[in-house]
């Protein structure tokens, strides 16, 4: 899940507070295909069970199904790898979600959150700096078609690793150039950064989601891990890992482990349509074990981040704010801290004598905060 170098140095503060993952699981039965009204807030539509039905269309004969495949925008056309032929009942169910348009809320499965006080859970316990796993987290016509198009011999899979001095390292795959990609792949991209996706993800978890989202397949082979680290790099705010992984057992890792957590319960393994949401920070340090030779089948995941949209200067008001406040202070990303130290450290920046010193004091004490033990993680300080 890491890819740059500061990613690296940003990797795992000591002293970590307890944190309990919170797990999820719909009913086994299948929902019936139905979406939130277009511009519904998922916190309204998760009341009604994610608004109505969609009205049922005549399906075209098998014939014409293969006759005319799809080209819109999310499953054909556009360029890049081709798409994965689908059943038709999973191809009929993906059209009508996507022509009811919308961002995640009409493509999560409205099982989970039958009662309204899950949801509010959720948003609680992500605001607490714990990890959320949320199993058949989606519709599953939504699940099977990115399997699909995951699992297929098209995606164009590059080895990612790194190694470095003090014995960090991180060994995956991945499909970073959605350019290469499926139209339902850039599709499914899409729905994690529709415009609606971002700002019920950030009132969810409490934090900045207005930036850019970004995504990616990962495919996880054999002798495959990422040692301990945060994510905490960049704007990042919240992180989510979606597994599309079939039929995989426990004891061929790929597992999630969350270091914050009780060792008893520290261990999500990969499974089929789990979504793990966690806020990034400097404690949110976790793993991914080492896959082993004997494993069966492929560790795929759709993974990613939600990203903050601001960054300070010495103009913005805001800046006092969030220096002022020690919780907001303690949700600063890795870019926006370091945009901090280089306005205070800059003599040109026009900043009266009284203001830098009282910005200077509070900064500091914000780094105390992060860093107890006094790792910089990357800041120029």
């Amino acid at each position: 899940m890491v890819r740059c170098k500061k990613m690296m140095l940003a990797r795992l503060t000591l002293l970590l507070p307890l944190a309990v993952a919170f797990t999820v699981t719909a009913p086994r039965a299948a929902p019936p295909c139905g979406v939130p009204r277009r511009g519904a807030s998922i916190l309204g539509a998760a009341k009604k069970g994610f608004g109505a039905k969609v009205k049922a269309k005549r399906p075209p004969s098998r014939d014409s199904v293969k006759a005319k495949p799809s080209t819109r925008d999310g499953r054909g056309g556009g360029g890049g790898a081709p798409v994965v032929q689908l059943d038709d009942d999973v191809r009929l169910a993906l059209d009508a979600l996507d022509e009811a348009g919308g961002g995640v809320e009409a493509y999560l499965n409205p099982a989970l959150f039958a009662d309204p006080a899950t949801l509010r859970d959720v948003g609680a316990r992500l605001r607490a700096g714990d990890v959320v796993v949320l199993k058949d987290a989606f519709r599953d016509e939504f699940a099977q078609a990115v399997h699909a198009e995951l699992a297929a011999d098209t995606v164009d899979w590059a080895l990612n690793e790194a190694y470095f001095a003090d014995g960090y390292h991180h060994r995956h795959h991945n499909a970073y150039d959605a350019r290469a990609w499926s139209a339902r792949l850039r599709r499914a991209l899409g729905v994690f950064a529709d415009e609606r996706t971002r700002a019920f993800i950030g009132e969810l978890a409490g934090r900045d989601c207005a930036g850019d989202a970004t995504g990616a397949p990962s495919w996880y082979k054999a002798g495959d891990h990422s040692l301990p680290h945060t994510d905490w790099v960049g704007q990042r705010t919240v992180a989510y890992v979606w597994h599309l992984s079939k039929g995989w057992r426990p004891e061929w890792g790929g597992a999630l482990y969350w270091a914050g957590a009780d060792h008893a319960v520290a261990t999500h393994p990969a499974s089929f349509n789990t979504l793990v949401l966690f806020c990034v920070t400097t404690t949110s340090a976790h793993f991914v074990t080492t896959v082993s030779p004997h494993h069966e089948g492929k560790r795929l995941t759709f993974n990613g981040w939600w990203q903050s949209a601001w960054l300070p200067s010495e103009a913005d008001a805001e800046l006092d704010a969030v220096l002022a406040d020690e919780a907001r202070g303690d949700k600063v990303t890795h870019a926006q801290l370091q945009a901090i130290a280089d306005v205070l450290a800059d003599p040109w920046q026009n900043i009266d004598a009284a203001r830098r010193e009282r910005l200077d004091g509070q900064r500091e004490a914000l780094m105390r905060r992060l860093f107890p033990r006094g790792a910089r993680a990357g800041v120029e300080a």
